[in-house]
């Protein structure tokens, strides 16, 4: 599942579910969406309505049929016999559905009702009798009641309404339910049987008799519950009294057609219709079915709808939210990568030194400019432990920043093996808006190459005040030191050969001598002469300048490591400068080391053959890293005998060269010094200081 997630949400996936659609299209989808769906909800709605209201013409229609056909075939006479039309209306209403059936003739007299009444009290009842659930008394009625009899047709059939053979409905309120209705004209089917005659009142009152014997045993008795005829109802013939409420014979059936006697019974044949003769209505049928099973399939049906509506408008939305959602995620995907690119262009090009930490104290991104300072590959700095780094107190810093503070602009030393960078450190805690910790932030500013361009402005200082220094001290002073010098060599003269005094004039000789000295280095120093370059052979000079050191490295028994390659090519320098300088630092070295010490020398071509270099080595105590920067300063020494001049002469000669001196040194493990010169002459130099460390 989850592998699918992925792959859906990925960036293929989110360009594919996208489709290029702008928000506004799909907005305009929905929109359609939801009116395709309401009106395929209301076209269904309809639709199920046509059908039930179909489905009752068709239960009434074949209702009606089955009363006209079976008034018309025999089972009673149509409209003639009242109780037989009664009888036939009852038993078809006993169907399950069916609220009411009723017959009334054209004059609008009820001829058979549903419930079971004699005719002529059944026109007498009134609305009352015939609404469920009302007060109507039967029996013969008072005269509001037979007044109200005149309205029992307008509760059955709508007042206004033109009745035809073609089947018409309504719905209205029957009682407590609602009633779907169906009327036309009752017109009962012509047939070329013979209609069976009434039989004589006494037999047929027998018939009825035994009939309504057997239907008082389920039937209450009450005013809709059938009684016997009256003498006076019984028997009457065939003819306008049977037929006069009803205003004449019946359609197809008229008197004079001769009658017969079968069984004792007459028979009336009825007259067939001539070919286009219409047929007379006879009165009107109503049936009420009962709406509710229909209602509550409708109702059935419009939830169905209304879910299925709900459902897919639902999807439509969810489909909607999710392409907006994907456009905006999609965009978002889209701003976090130029926003990753561009901080990543801006690590990669920044030069200073950054590196961040995650809130579990692991290297979160680390630029290639911090990766040098710590000498890190970055497989090895990534997601390693803070505190892992070299080179700085990690642990006090987090520290630190997790109180609260920040650090800006702090001058460190970065050791890393036996090199130090002096670097200004800025570091600050991040948060996100929720005041989550997210990690740390580290700037590193290698300032080096700032402190010892500061170095070098200071010390030109000095150097200048030096200059104007020396030059009054020369003329100040070797002055007396000749007129010192002279009478001590008189003295000399005078006194005897290898006594007190002549040793003491010659004591004050030297001790002249060494002053001048130091008066002619100090001009030189602050004075220097140009230097004067020609083609050389790096070894020749070293060798040489090893030769001068030789008495001094061989009065303490150490080892000289020389490594020069061959084929190294001509090197334009001054050879009695750089000798010097060589020797100079050979003698420190010597000086620094103790018995059986190891003095390193060695040089080489840098790879685009533009530099060379020249290291001299050694395994004394080392130089504290605290006074390091001040080595190269005038008359700055920590020997007894020391001028501090040694080594200031170095730099100044290597600086004539257009070259560099840079010194590595840790306690307890040597020091070394690196000289980088240029190959073609100060004209092609590198710029000074560029390589020192």
């Amino acid at each position: 599942m989850k592998s699918r997630f992925s792959r859906v949400f990925s960036a293929r996936g989110l360009r594919a579910l996208h489709l290029g659609l702008s928000p506004w299209m799909v907005v305009g989808m929905a929109i359609i969406l939801g009116l395709a769906i309401s009106a395929l909800a209301v076209r269904s709605n309809q639709r199920g309505k046509t059908y039930m209201i179909q489905n009752l013409m068709d239960r009434a229609e074949a209702l009606i049929w089955a009363l006209e056909a079976g008034a018309r075939t025999g089972l009673c006479t149509p409209l003639g016999t009242p109780d037989g039309l009664q009888s036939l209306l009852t038993e078809t209403a006993k169907q399950p559905g069916i609220v009411f059936m009723a017959v009334a003739d054209n004059a609008g007299e009820i001829q058979a009702y549903s419930v079971p009444l004699r005719i002529r009290e059944r026109n007498r009842a009134g609305v009352d009798a015939l609404i469920p659930g009302q007060g109507g008394s039967g029996g013969s009625g008072t005269s509001a009641q037979v007044q109200q009899g005149e309205k029992a047709l307008a509760l059955i059939m709508p007042t206004g309404v033109q009745v035809t053979e073609k089947p018409a409905w309504r719905l209205r309120q029957w009682g407590d339910r609602k009633v779907f209705e169906v009327y036309r004209a009752f017109v009962p089917l012509e047939d070329d049987r013979p209609i069976p005659m009434p039989m004589p009142m006494r037999g047929h009152g027998q018939h009825m008799g035994r009939n309504r014997g057997m239907m008082g045993t389920d039937m209450p008795h009450g005013p809709m519950s059938p009684r016997r005829m009256d003498p006076s109802e019984q028997a009457q013939p065939m003819g306008e009294n049977m037929y006069g409420g009803m205003g004449g014979f019946p359609p197809g059936v008229r008197p004079g057609g001769g009658a017969e006697v079968a069984g004792g019974a007459s028979v009336w044949r009825p007259a067939p219709l001539q070919p286009g003769q219409p047929r007379q209505q006879q009165g009107v049928v109503v049936v009420g079915l009962d709406l509710k099973p229909f209602e509550a399939a409708l109702a059935a049906d419009l939830r169905y709808n209304i879910i299925s509506a709900l459902l897919v408008a639902a999807l439509g939305l969810a489909g909607f939210v999710s392409l907006f959602w994907a456009h905006n995620y999609r965009r978002s995907r889209r701003m976090l990568r130029d926003s990753r690119a561009m901080a990543s262009e801006v690590m990669a090009n920044l030069p200073l030194g950054l590196l961040t930490s995650d809130p579990s104290g692991r290297v979160a991104m680390v630029n290639d400019i911090a990766l040098g300072m710590f000498e890190l590959d970055r497989v090895t700095a990534v997601h390693a432990p803070l505190t892992g780094l070299p080179g700085l107190d990690w642990t006090a810093l987090v520290a630190e920043l997790a109180g609260g503070r920040k650090v800006l602009e702090r001058e460190c030393v970065l050791t890393t093996g036996r090199t130090g960078v002096v670097i200004s450190l800025s570091a600050a805690s991040i948060s996100n808006q929720d005041g989550v910790f997210l990690g740390n932030v580290f700037i590193l500013r290698d300032i080096t190459e700032v402190k010892r361009l500061q170095a070098d402005a200071q010390r030109n200082d000095r150097l200048s005040a030096l200059g104007h220094l020396a030059a009054g001290v020369a003329h100040e002073v070797r002055n007396p030191l000749s007129t010192i010098k002279g009478v001590a060599l008189y003295i000399a003269k005078r006194m005897m050969p290898g006594g007190r005094e002549e040793e003491a004039a010659q004591r004050m000789i030297d001790e002249v001598d060494r002053l001048d000295r130091v008066v002619s280095e100090l001009l030189e120093f602050a004075r220097p002469g140009a230097i004067n370059t020609a083609d050389a052979d790096l070894a020749e000079v070293i060798s040489r300048a090893l030769r001068l050191a030789e008495a001094d490295v061989s009065a303490r028994n150490i080892q000289v490591s020389l490594e020069v390659p061959s084929g190294l090519p001509p090197v334009r320098v001054n050879t009695e400068r750089l000798t010097q300088a060589l020797l100079n630092l050979f003698l420190n070295a010597v000086q620094a080391m103790g018995e059986g010490g190891r003095l390193r020398v060695g040089a080489r071509l840098s790879p685009d053959g533009q530099t060379f270099s020249i290291t001299v080595g050694d395994n004394g105590p080392g130089i504290p890293r605290d006074i390091q920067a001040a080595i190269f300063t005038p008359y700055f020494t920590t020997k007894p005998s020391g001028t501090g001049l040694g080594l200031a002469i170095v730099y100044q000669i290597v600086e004539g060269h257009g070259g560099s001196v840079s010194v590595n040194s840790s306690p307890g493990q040597g020091t070394e010094f690196i000289l980088v010169l240029p190959v073609r002459g100060k004209d092609e130099a590198i710029p000074a200081g560029l390589h020192q460390k």
